[in-house]
């Protein structure tokens, strides 16, 4: 019971400072999107850059808030299950944010913009070669064409990469970050 108890108090821990380090990393998702949106509303290319720029920078903070959480109790250090959890929760929570402007930028700042990025895709849908019968080309060429000219669909899967993208980075970042508890 008091392990179940130890458990649950280290998980309420855990979500304070991964929201709290979410909501940080969220605005600043929404920031490095805001370089995308008036890259693609065709004012310079020079936005573009700046928001892939932007993705280094992500690594960078992501790396800072690790750090901060490894070290915020020198005297209960913290394991690498729970610096993998603290990651993976603190791009879960910025996502939120991250997909509300991808959302709002879709539905109502520059809706001709999502067709235009999926184009490519529905091009490449149309040439697929033709495998089993003719029926059953088109059933399937009509469903993966309905799944990715959906909004919600996409920002869905780029909310599944972002935590897949926390989950890659915790473990990275768990043989960088090796802290000693003599040197503290």
């Amino acid at each position: 019971m008091a392990n179940n108890q130890s458990l649950g108090e280290n998980f309420s821990v855990i979500n304070r400072y991964a929201m709290h380090y979410g909501l940080l990393l969220g605005a600043f998702w929404v920031v490095r999107y805001l370089f995308l949106i008036v890259a693609g509303i065709g004012i310079s290319d020079r936005f573009a850059f700046l928001f892939y720029l932007l993705n280094i920078v992500t690594l960078l903070i992501v790396y800072m808030f690790y750090y901060k959480f490894k070290t915020s109790d020198p005297d209960n250090p913290k394991g690498a299950w729970e610096c993998i959890i603290f990651t993976v929760m603190t791009c879960f929570y910025a996502s939120f944010l991250e997909g509300a402007m991808m959302f709002a930028h879709y539905q109502f700042i520059d809706p001709a913009y999502f067709n235009r990025m999926i184009e490519p895709l529905m091009k490449s849908i149309e040439v697929m070669p033709r495998i089993g019968t003719e029926t059953n080309f088109e059933q399937a060429k009509e469903i993966v064409t309905v799944l990715y000219s959906n909004k919600l669909f996409y920002i869905a899967i780029e909310f599944v990469k972002n935590i897949l993208l926390g989950f890659f980075l915790s473990f990275v970042l768990n043989f960088v970050v090796k802290i000693n508890k003599g040197k503290l």
